[in-house]
C-alpha cells in the first residue's frame, strides 16, 4: 500500500503543499531521505522545512488514514496556520505524477472473453484485471499480482510476497539493494563490527619455581609474579566485522571475525628484572657501582602480539537492558617484547629488547558483554603459557576492562 511524499504546490497555490507517503513501506517518496528514519521523523524533518511543526494530534490522523484498510484511494487535507497540506493515501503499489489517464485497449483471454485494458488512476500502471478482490497491473514499477489477501510484486529490486496472514517474505538481489535491506534490518541491534578499542588491566597466574640450590642472588622467588595492579595495563585495538548465522525479530546470532593488536604491560612491583637464561626466563636485581641493589620506581615487561579475534556472539535489540553478549576466543603471534626501568635515585631510563623466552604464540578464550547503561566488559585467560613450553617459570596472562568503541 502506497502513500507518497514529496512538496508540489504549483496547482495547490502558493501556501498549499502535497504530501505522499510510501503505505506498504512506511516511507516517503520523492525525496532523498534517510531509510534508516521512521516515517514520523521523516514527516518531522520535511514539516519543519516548511516551517510547520508536526503535532501528535496530525500523526495519529496521519496513521488511521494509513491503517484504513478500503479497496480505494484515500486522501486528507488539513490547514497548519496559513497553509493547506494536502495527503494522499494510496492503496496500490503504483505512484502516481500525473493526472488520470485512460487506454482504450483489449485483448482476448483463453476463454475467448474480451478483456478491456486501461489506465489506474495513478497513470503509471495497466490494469489488466480488477474486480475488487483479484487483480493484476503492469507499469514502470513492475507487476503486481492481488488474489484476495495475497499479493506478489515484481520490479527492479526483487521480488516480495505477502501471505494471507499478513507475513511478507523479499527476496532482493543486486548488492545495492541487500545491502539497503540488511543496513535496515540490523538498524535496531547491537553491532561490534568496525574498530573496537579495549583498556583494561592485566595480570599473571601459574607457579614460580621453588627455590633449589643456594646461588645468590637467587632465580625465583615467590614474590616474583606480583604486580602493581594499576601500572599494569591492557590496550588492544581490533577491526571486526560480523557474520550474521541465525536472524530473529529482537535478536541475532553473529559470527565476528577480524584482527587485532594487543599490548600486555606488567609493571612489577618489585626490583628484579626479566632476564633471558639457557632454563627459561629468570628475574634478577641489578647492582650499582657499589654492589648495591638498585631501586625501581618503575620495572615493566611489555609483549606486543598481533591476533585473530573470533567471536561468536548474540545481540538483542539496542533497547534492551543487555545488549550483547559473547564468548569465543583469539589466536596471535608475538610481535615485539622489551623490559622498560627507571631508576629511583637518578631517574636513569633502561630499556632492554628481547625474546626473553617468551612463547611465540598465544591463544585463549574472551568473554565480552554489552549493556545500555554501562560500560562494556570483556575478560580475556590465554590458555597457553606466556613463557616458552618446558621452560621456566610456567606463567600466563588474564587481561578485563572495558570497550570503549
Amino acid at each position: 500500500m502506497w502513500l507518497s511524499f514529496s512538496a508540489q504546490a504549483a496547482h495547490l497555490g502558493q501556501d498549499s503543499i502535497l504530501l505522499k507517503i510510501d503505505k506498504r513501506n512506511q516511507t516517503l517518496l520523492g525525496t532523498k531521505g534517510d531509510k534508516t528514519k521512521t516515517l514520523k521523523e521523516e514527516l518531522t524533518q520535511v514539516f519543519e522545512k516548511k516551517g510547520l511543526v508536526l503535532s501528535d494530534s496530525l500523526w495519529q490522523q496521519i496513521r488511521s488514514v494509513i491503517r484504513t484498510d478500503s479497496e480505494g484511494d484515500s486522501s486528507l487535507s488539513v490547514q497548519i496556520g496559513n497553509s493547506r497540506v494536502k495527503i494522499g493515501v494510496i492503496k496500490s503499489l503504483a505512484q502516481y505524477d500525473a493526472p488520470k489517464k485512460t487506454l482504450n485497449k483489449s485483448y482476448r483471454n483463453d476463454d475467448g472473453k474480451i478483456i478491456n485494458m486501461k489506465r489506474d488512476s495513478l497513470g503509471k500502471a495497466i490494469v489488466i484485471h480488477s474486480d475488487g478482490k483479484e487483480e493484476m497491473r503492469i507499469g514502470l514499477n513492475g507487476i503486481h499480482v492481488k488474489d484476495g489477501k495475497e499479493e506478489v510484486h515484481v520490479d527492479w529490486n526483487g521480488v516480495r510476497v505477502k501471505e494471507s496472514n499478513g507475513e511478507e517474505t523479499s527476496v532482493y538481489w543486486g548488492p545495492d539493494s541487500l545491502k539497503a535491506k540488511q543496513k535496515k534490518e540490523n538498524a535496531n541491534l547491537f553491532s561490534r563490527d568496525g574498530m573496537n578499542l579495549y583498556l583494561g588491566l592485566n595480570g599473571l597466574s601459574g607457579e614460580i619455581p621453588p627455590i633449589t640450590t643456594m646461588i645468590y642472588p637467587p632465580n625465583y622467588l615467590q614474590t616474583d609474579t606480583e604486580l602493581k595492579p594499576f601500572g599494569s595495563r591492557y590496550v588492544s585495538v581490533e577491526f571486526s566485522e560480523s557474520l550474521t548465522l541465525v536472524k530473529g525479530k529482537r535478536s541475532a546470532f553473529r559470527l565476528g571475525l577480524g584482527i587485532s593488536f594487543d599490548w600486555y604491560n606488567f609493571m612489577f612491583d618489585h626490583n628484579r628484572m626479566v632476564q633471558k637464561a639457557n632454563q627459561g626466563a629468570i628475574f634478577q636485581p641489578v647492582f650499582d657501582a657499589q654492589g648495591k641493589d638498585i631501586t625501581f620506581s618503575k620495572n615493566k615487561l611489555t609483549v606486543s602480539y598481533i591476533n585473530i579475534p573470533i567471536m561468536p556472539h548474540v545481540v538483542f535489540n539496542k533497547n534492551s537492558g543487555v545488549q550483547m553478549m559473547g564468548l569465543g576466543g583469539y589466536v596471535g603471534y608475538r610481535i615485539d617484547s622489551w623490559t622498560k626501568s627507571i631508576e629511583e635515585k637518578t631517574e636513569n631510563l633502561s630499556r632492554v629488547s628481547s625474546n626473553f623466552n617468551l612463547n611465540q604464540f598465544r591463544y585463549g578464550l574472551r568473554a565480552e558483554f554489552a549493556f545500555k547503561k554501562l560500560p562494556n566488559l570483556f575478560f580475556n585467560y590465554d590458555l597457553s603459557p606466556l613463557f616458552e613450553k618446558n621452560s621456566s617459570p610456567n606463567l600466563t596472562g588474564f587481561s578485563f576492562g572495558i570497550r570503549l568503541l
